[in-house]
């Protein structure tokens, strides 16, 4: 499949953060699992770099980007280098929805996998609507 119909997932790289590794975890089922025909992933640092591949997908797709903590780090570098984000999930607010906590950025545990897959659907379907829009 070419690019055209997809959509790009960017999630927090927060090594250092529960919720960053929770976001990780969350674009992993969606880009290998649930929607890989129809999702990408971009990783964060190779935009920040200015990889022209990665500016130039952020840039003509769709984005959806997954924020692990309030310096929204995904988001931010997302605008900063021009792309189309379509939409944000806030991580801390999903938790408080419902009622769920990771364990340690290296060790998210049960409650950190059922968080992973409670967003990971959220992104699916925002996947299945963005992606006929493109």
């Amino acid at each position: 499949m070419t690019d055209f119909g997809k959509v790009v997932v960017v999630a927090c790289a927060g090594m250092d953060k529960p919720l960053g590794s929770v976001a990780r975890v969350s674009a992993f089922k969606v880009v290998e699992e649930l929607r890989p025909k129809q999702a990408q992933l971009v990783c964060i640092p190779p935009l920040m770099a200015g990889a022209v591949s990665y500016s130039e997908l952020v840039k003509s797709l769709h984005v959806i980007t997954l924020d692990g903590c309030i310096e929204r780090c995904a988001t931010k570098l997302v605008a900063k280098s021009g792309g189309k984000i379509m939409a944000r999930i806030y991580l801390p607010d999903i938790t408080k929805k419902h009622n769920l906590l990771p364990e340690s950025a290296s060790h998210i545990g049960s409650n950190g996998e059922k968080l992973a897959e409670l967003i990971a659907q959220e992104v699916a379907l925002l996947v299945d609507r963005f992606a006929k829009e493109v």
